[in-house]
């Protein structure tokens, strides 16, 4: 008598790192140096480098990995995943709501993952036509009614359930990232020939995002040549040291803050949608942020096919992704109720990111030669399987 099991995928060592360098640059956008417009020359300045980016690179990631938990033949196999999918954004969304407890400023992504996990599963298993179509629709109709939705949420006060839908990192265009994750991975992340055209794509994408973003927006005298927005109104500076008219309420990763408004009716500032500084939320940005993202995941999935070895400190965070993440946030939290000083002043603003990214590392190897999973990957794991029917067997 035997039991019959799902097949398993082997990891891919790209697709890990590339989610660690996402967990490690998430960690740099909130607890690095304090964020100004990027400049080569300052190193002060370099965190906004990654931020955005990083979040969006963990979204792609997270898109990809659906597809390769889904592993289960036939009609059977699609009832277990659909339930192991589901069980784990439910786990996602306690821990999410858990964390959005803590102090210090870090808006958590777990709650609108939960969200996207759960509006990707018709996905995992349509044309890929489809898939494609939904993702553009999502990256050019979704920052649009992110727009309107962050207005009338802050004209009405909303709902949490709006605000995981238009605010903050918005489940209405992070869609879009999300199935492009499915489609990258549906397509092969393990055939070097898919990766070099995603390669392609991503450079293409991010020049086409930033770039037209820029042109268009400098064009109507909207944006400045890097694609800041240029204060009307009296507006001024908002508080991101970049100049950016104000934004929608919770921008993540240390954006802009809002001014607060009263109107009679939702005030829209359209001109938001030409935006393509991290976290704008435009079509511009995203597809830009994307474009870096895919270029990222195809290009550490090539070295993942030609030397592993050299990607493990990234790929071994990468497994740990979701404890190390929330670790983050709860040493942010500690960190700032502490008011510490910062313990490398020497680094000139980087010593929490630095303690952060030695600790997340060695912990990470730690885990991976032990062969265990990280805690809360294994909860998730742990709740998606107790979901699952008793096993069969066969004689």
């Amino acid at each position: 008598m035997q039991h019959v099991n799902a097949p398993t995928r082997p990891r891919l060592a790209g697709l890990d790192a590339a989610r660690g360098l996402a967990v490690l640059g998430m960690f740099a956008a909130h607890v690095g140096a304090a964020d100004t417009l990027f400049d080569w020359s300052d190193p002060a300045s370099w965190p906004d480098l990654v931020n955005g980016r990083s979040a969006i690179l963990f979204a792609l990631c997270a898109g990809a990995s659906l597809v390769l938990l889904t592993t289960g033949p036939g009609p059977a196999g699609r009832v277990r995943d659909r339930r192991h999918v589901l069980a784990r954004a439910a786990t996602l969304l306690a821990i999410g709501g858990l964390l959005t407890l803590v102090p210090g400023g870090v808006l958590v992504i777990l709650p609108t993952y939960a969200v996207l996990f759960v509006a990707a599963l018709p996905f995992l298993r349509l044309r890929l036509r489809w898939v494609v179509l939904a993702a553009v629709l999502a990256l050019v109709v979704g920052p649009v009614l992110a727009l309107v939705g962050q207005a009338v949420v802050e004209m009405t006060g909303g709902s949490s359930t709006a605000g995981l839908l238009f605010t903050g990192y918005p489940a209405v265009s992070w869609f879009g990232v999300v199935l492009a994750g499915v489609l990258v991975a549906r397509l092969g992340l393990g055939r070097a020939d898919v990766l070099r055209r995603v390669l392609l794509v991503g450079v293409g994408l991010a020049a086409t995002g930033y770039g037209a973003g820029a042109a268009i927006g400098t064009a109507l005298g909207i944006t400045g040549p890097v694609g800041t927005m240029i204060p009307v109104g009296g507006g001024g500076d908002s508080g991101s040291g970049s100049g950016s008219a104000p934004v929608a309420p919770a921008v993540p990763e240390g954006g802009p803050g809002i001014v607060a408004q009263n109107p009679p009716f939702p005030r829209i500032d359209w001109a938001r949608l030409l935006d393509v500084t991290p976290h704008a939320g435009s079509t511009f940005e995203l597809v830009g942020a994307l474009g870096i993202a895919l270029a990222v995941l195809a290009a550490l999935g090539l070295l993942g096919r030609y030397a592993p070895t050299v990607l493990l400190p990234l790929s071994a965070v990468g497994r740990l992704a979701l404890t190390l993440y929330c670790a983050h946030v709860l040493a942010v939290g500690v960190w700032s109720r502490s008011g510490e000083p910062d313990p490398l002043p020497a680094l000139g603003g980087w010593g929490p990111f630095v303690v952060l990214l030695v600790a997340a590392v060695v912990a990470a190897l730690l885990v991976h030669r032990s062969g265990r999973r990280g805690p809360l990957e294994a909860l998730t794991r742990r709740a998606a399987r107790a979901l699952d029917d008793p096993p069969t067997t066969t004689s």
